[in-house]
């Protein structure tokens, strides 16, 4: 009776495994092809065809929507790891004045839509004259969320190892750097996935604060190749492509951390 159990939850997974992977084949299948039918399901391997990617790296418009993403997600991943750390090792270890508030009011802010704040965003990178820049698209990468999963982190080490560090003679920040962000590299690993897969994919705010094209990042540039061209789903796909392989490689670089990140953060509440 287990074995049947187990045979039809396995069966159930490879199905949904299934539906989740077959679009992403078609994806790649189709970025080889020059097709501008993009309703019919074609998964043959005939009239496969690089064209589509010459086409998009001979675009220099396509190259700077890379570096743009790239230098973004970067700077958006060491900034929210630098002020998540900071903030979660404050909030977890040490003591002032409306520690606990202040930290219920940043959870508060998660069951916020991004969308709702967007406006208000806008006006303040509009005044300070941030519009087009890549400060309006990095400074809002860091969230409450980062800040969460670094102080679950940081409160499984052992006050006893922090007060041990102090008592040899160890400042705040001396212990910050040498003792807790060794001890949380998975939780930080973890947040930078997330981060850079976040940032990496972001579109409506890089559509809203960027009117430059050479500013744009690839999502954005990514919905402009149907307006450049042609409606060639191929070249579409081909863009789709690029676009998804930076971050899913990035997790699978730093896949075996990842796990044990969000199972540290959850070990103290």
């Amino acid at each position: 009776m287990k074995s049947l159990k187990r045979s039809i939850g396995n069966m159930i997974l490879l199905i949904i495994s299934g539906c989740m992977i077959l679009p992403f084949i078609y994806m790649i299948i189709t970025s080889f092809k020059v097709t501008y039918v993009g309703y019919k399901l074609d998964f043959s391997l005939t009239g496969l065809t690089i064209k589509n990617y010459i086409a998009i790296f001979k675009d220099n418009h396509f190259f700077r929507y890379f570096l743009n993403s790239t230098f973004v997600s970067i700077s958006g991943v060491i900034l929210a790891v630098s002020f998540s750390s900071l903030a979660g090792y404050a909030f977890a270890k040490m003591d002032f004045k409306g520690n606990d508030n202040i930290f219920l009011f940043m959870i508060v802010t998660l069951i916020i839509p991004s969308q709702v704040i967007m406006i208000p965003l806008y006006i303040i990178m509009r005044n300070l004259g941030w519009m087009n820049s890549y400060l309006a698209l990095i400074l809002p990468i860091p969230t409450a969320f980062g800040v969460f999963l670094m102080r679950q982190a940081i409160l499984s080490i052992p006050r006893d190892l922090l007060e041990s560090a102090k008592i040899d003679g160890c400042s705040d920040i001396r212990i910050f750097f040498q003792i807790v962000l060794p001890l949380i590299k998975p939780a930080i690993i973890t947040l930078s996935i997330f981060t850079f897969i976040g940032a990496w994919n972001e579109f409506l705010w890089p559509l809203i604060v960027t009117t430059d094209d050479s500013m744009r990042t690839l999502t954005v540039g990514l919905s402009t190749l149907g307006a450049h061209y042609t409606i060639n789903y191929g070249l579409i796909m081909a863009g789709a492509t690029i676009t998804f392989f930076p971050s899913f490689i990035f997790y699978l670089v730093l896949q075996n951390k990842f796990v044990e990140g969000v199972t540290l953060s959850g070990i103290k509440g």
